[in-house]
Order: C-alpha cells, then structure tokens, then sequence
C-alpha cells in the first residue's frame, strides 16, 4: 500500500513532506525575554525552598521528550499550581514549557539555586 501511495508522489510533494516534517521536529534557539527568565527563576527558587530539587531534576529529565505533552498537562494541575503563580504567570510558564531549551534551562536554574543553598 505504502509502494503504491509513493509510487504515485511527485517528487515535489515528496520534498513538500520532508520539508514540513523537519519544521514540525524542528528545535530552533529560543530566545527569552527577561520577563521569561524571572518566570523560570521564580520556578526555580519554588522547587528549592521545598527541597524538591532532586525529584524535579529527575522529572525533568525523564520527561524531556515530551515536554509539550507535559506542557498541555499543567492544564489538567492549574486549580493547584495556581496558589503560587498568577493566571498571567502560569499561562506564559505552560507555553515556555513547551520548548525543550526552556527545560535545559529550568534544570540548570534548578542546580545552581541548590549548589547556593548548601
């Protein structure tokens, strides 16, 4: 069925889908305005003044590949998570999330907020 189906592509179209493929996996630089930073910082300093630095690290790293998924799934925790972020802060935080540099980035935040701390 698949022979069939390319067999019947111009090379054009097969181009057009490569091409749309690599954008849709594509992960471009990201660059943060500081309103986005302090975002991150206030995360960060959230995880280490509960100690939760470990858990969160381990997390992070183990949900990286699917960090947009995690990202839609702050909707599902906004009723908790919504104590301590404004509806603002919060909405702008799921959206940053979804971008795997901002994950690197929240780690890194993460770890030198607990090397200070000890």
């Amino acid at each position: 069925m698949l022979k069939l189906l390319v067999g019947k592509l111009t090379m054009v179209e097969i181009k057009k889908i490569i091409d749309g493929l690599k954008h849709a996996f594509a992960t471009d630089g990201v660059t943060l305005d500081d309103c986005d930073t302090d975002l991150i910082r206030k995360l960060a300093d959230f995880v280490v003044k509960r100690n939760m630095s470990m858990p969160a690290i381990m997390f992070l790293e183990s949900v990286r590949p699917l960090n947009f998924v995690g990202s839609q799934a702050m909707v599902f925790f906004k009723p908790i998570i919504s104590r301590f972020f404004t509806k603002v802060e919060y909405d702008k935080l799921a959206t940053l999330l979804e971008k795997r540099e901002v994950i690197d980035r929240l780690i890194k935040e993460i770890e030198q907020k607990t090397n200070q701390n000890d």
